[in-house]
């Protein structure tokens, strides 16, 4: 009787194990989330900051743009477009980050061109994907030239002589499922004042779809305490039969 016992306790247990164990992983933000800006920098010897232009955000979402711009280290003629979007319902989002040509001066001796620059990034439930590439590209410290990789793979670093390292492609993902991309990031060496300067930034993040989130999955809680209870009124019965 007491092996008899044992198995109906034990099939319940694993039963029930396997059943819980079947339910979907979900992203740890409960809504989802984007932002999407083209240019960035911080301070250079705190003389030179220049916020995110321009920027996105989801929730609300929308297309932010400027018509040219001329601010800090930055110069163009062309149109910036940052663009979120997401959708509660499904726990998507999305973002991207665009300009067609910019030029980047950071004092007399360090200057720069970038041409389609274009970041995107896409999350859902299940995870998050990006990728932030140039057409072309180049940086000139004192003279020399340096050829920035167009369509570059994620985090392709380059050292720049005289100037510190550029990040191309530049890709991380956090502990929420929230993915960041940059289409180029140039950190300066301390002999030039220090500086992080930022071009086409996006960041998505999925959750659980907005019907989900209070239970995720209304059968499972229901199956799962069917299990449960049988598994008690199992052990009911086999103690009266003992």
């Amino acid at each position: 009787m007491t092996t008899t016992r044992t198995r109906v306790l034990a099939g319940a247990a694993l039963a029930a194990g396997l059943f819980c164990s079947a339910a979907p992983a979900f992203a740890a933000l409960t809504s989802p989330e984007a932002l999407a800006y083209v240019v960035a920098a911080d301070a250079l010897n705190n003389n030179v900051a220049v916020p995110p232009q321009p920027q996105s955000t989801f929730p609300p979402g929308g297309t932010k743009t400027l018509v040219g711009l001329t601010v800090g280290p930055f110069a163009t003629n062309a149109t910036l477009t940052a663009t979120t979007a997401g959708d509660p319902t499904t726990g998507t989002s999305s973002a991207s980050a665009t300009v067609d040509q910019l030029s980047l001066t950071l004092g007399p001796a360090l200057t720069g061109e970038l041409t389609g620059v274009s970041s995107t990034c896409n999350a859902d439930p299940g995870g998050a994907t990006g990728n932030g590439v140039i057409a072309s590209g180049t940086v000139t410290v004192l003279g020399g030239q340096t050829t920035l990789q167009a369509n570059a793979p994620k985090n392709t670093s380059l050292t720049v002589p005289g100037l510190g390292d550029v990040i191309l492609n530049e890709q991380s993902t956090d502990a929420n499922g929230v993915i960041t991309v940059n289409a180029v990031h140039l950190t300066l060496l301390p002999a030039l004042g220090g500086a992080n300067v930022i071009v086409g930034h996006v960041e998505c993040g999925g959750a659980p779809a907005a019907a989900t989130v209070p239970m995720i999955n209304t059968q499972v809680g229901l199956i799962g305490g069917s299990l449960a209870a049988a598994a008690v009124f199992g052990t009911v019965y086999l103690r009266r039969r003992a």
